[in-house]
């Protein structure tokens, strides 16, 4: 299941698939969707915070253009275990471009 929170153009996006529909393609499929619709809704950034053991996640988002900006110690909170976090961001290409991006905040 996605889920996208937008905030004047930036989105943090999570993607989670069940454990017998994982390694067919669904979360790739899901996040390519999650990038399209935040273009055509004039998003310029997607960011992501992922568990730093979740190596497919991690691999998942950099194959969809996402890059590491950062890491959170102890920051994830799982079963009851502390985890640090990758913090990942995609930048759009289509809105805001290299530069600035096409909205002005208000």
């Amino acid at each position: 299941m996605p889920s996208i929170i937008f905030s004047a153009g930036v989105a943090e996006v999570s993607v989670y698939v069940d454990e017998k529909a994982q390694r067919r393609g669904v979360a790739a499929a899901l996040l390519d969707a999650l990038v399209v619709g935040s273009e055509l809704a004039g998003y310029w950034t997607l960011q992501a915070h992922i568990i730093v053991d979740n190596t497919p996640s991690i691999m998942l988002h950099k194959k969809a253009g996402f890059r590491e900006v950062g890491y959170r110690e102890r920051y994830g909170h799982v079963d009851g275990t502390w985890h640090d976090v990758m913090l990942l961001e995609r930048r759009s290409r289509v809105t805001g471009g290299e530069g600035l991006p096409t909205r002005t905040c208000g």
